[in-house]
């Protein structure tokens, strides 16, 4: 017999608590592979989630829940770039021509500039990331302390 799930709503306790990872794969002309996460905060997000009785007792004993693990759906998030970053991971192990090479990828345009980006503007975006070969590769979505509202039961 098939666990009885309760679909709930799920936010984080704190304001600032919910995080979007990406993971962008690209390859350099040295032919080695580079792996970036991107890194946004917001300072709020709703989503529903399915969980059994059991997961509901552990997911609200975690300090931080990653809803990859579970069935999740996105209602909204707002107020992105309270925090953001970028790591290019094992950076060092690079050269100093590849990691030249992965700071054009991340902030260069490639090829022509859309008439609705600044020319000079050498900050992060989406639509560079995807010019200039990264691939989005994984998203990931972690939430500090959580609560639960019940939404539906799930048979």
């Amino acid at each position: 017999m098939e666990e009885i799930k309760t679909k709930y709503t799920i936010k984080s306790i704190y304001k600032k608590s919910t995080f979007e990872e990406q993971d962008w794969v690209n390859t350099l002309s040295t032919g080695n592979p580079v792996l970036v996460k991107v890194n946004n905060v917001y300072r709020w997000g709703d989503f529903t989630i399915e969980l059994t009785d059991i997961e509901r007792d552990e997911l609200l004993k975690k300090v931080e829940v990653r809803l990859d693990d579970y069935e999740h759906e996105l209602i909204e998030m707002w107020d992105g770039g309270c925090d953001f970053w970028i790591d290019i991971i094992d950076e060092d192990d690079y050269t100093t021509e590849e990691q030249e090479e992965i700071n054009n990828l991340l902030y260069k345009w490639k090829d022509d500039i859309p008439k609705y980006e600044d020319k000079d503007d050498e900050g992060y975006s989406y639509e560079k990331m995807e010019q200039n070969g990264w691939i989005e590769n994984d998203c990931h979505i972690i939430l500090g302390e959580c609560e639960l509202t019940p939404y539906r039961i799930i048979e």
